[in-house]
């Protein structure tokens, strides 16, 4: 007959159950190293709060209401005092060097006298620009008779100091001189004469001062014994 066995367990360490551990180890550091660190909660400050002493004065003062406004004076309206009628601007008496221009020419009527018919036939014989500067001449002493009796004018020389300007049938007599009364004066003229140069349509003349006497041989002004 046999005996009792006797069973001895060995407690011996397996070398996978000490791997297994240290590795669980190591994750078990590494979860609790990238776990956030909770924030630590700020205590709250206490409000502060700023406080005025006021004496009794200074507290009635604050509290009383502030005074209405004061009512705006409406400006004074000054009555405008009535201006003066302006009297109407005098009219100016013309310039002393304003041309003077007839409205009637005259010159169509002295040559229609009968006592005209010499003059007549001799404008007939010149060319058509010396007839229109006779025809202006013509013209010249009439209007100066009419424009002041004192003057009696008895010959223009419309080449005095200037030249006459001739354009188509316009003459401009800048430096003429005509005689009157054994006196030479200056002369201005502007004459127009008609398309056929036959007859006078438009003049301007203004007289000047008269012509030194020592000047008329210079000029070419005859004088009359």
């Amino acid at each position: 007959m046999r005996g009792p066995v006797a069973v001895t367990l060995q407690n011996e360490a397996s070398p996978w159950g000490i791997s297994t551990s240290v590795v669980l180890h190591a994750l078990f550091a590494a979860i609790l190293a990238l776990m956030p660190i909770p924030k630590r909660t700020n205590r709250p400050e206490e409000e502060r709060v700023s406080v005025d002493i006021l004496t009794p004065q200074q507290f009635e003062a604050s509290t009383r209401p502030p005074p209405a406004p004061a009512a705006p004076v409406a400006p004074q309206v000054r009555a405008a005092e009535p201006q003066p009628a302006s009297s109407s601007p005098r009219p100016q008496p013309p310039s002393a060097s304003a041309m003077i221009r007839p409205t009637e020419m005259l010159s169509a009527k002295t040559l229609a006298d009968p006592r005209s018919r010499q003059a007549r036939a001799d404008l007939a014989t010149f060319a058509s620009d010396e007839r229109m500067v006779q025809l202006c001449n013509l013209e010249a002493m009439d209007q100066i008779r009419r424009w002041r009796a004192d003057f009696q004018p008895e010959q223009v020389v419309p080449y005095a100091t200037a030249e006459e300007k001739i354009t188509g049938t316009t003459i401009a007599a800048n430096g003429a001189a005509f005689r009157s009364r054994r006196n030479w004066y200056g002369l201005k003229f502007k004459c127009q004469l008609a398309h056929d140069g036959e007859s006078v349509v438009g003049f301007e003349f203004l007289v000047g001062d008269p012509v030194a006497r020592e000047k008329w041989d210079e000029l070419g002004l005859p004088a009359v014994h």
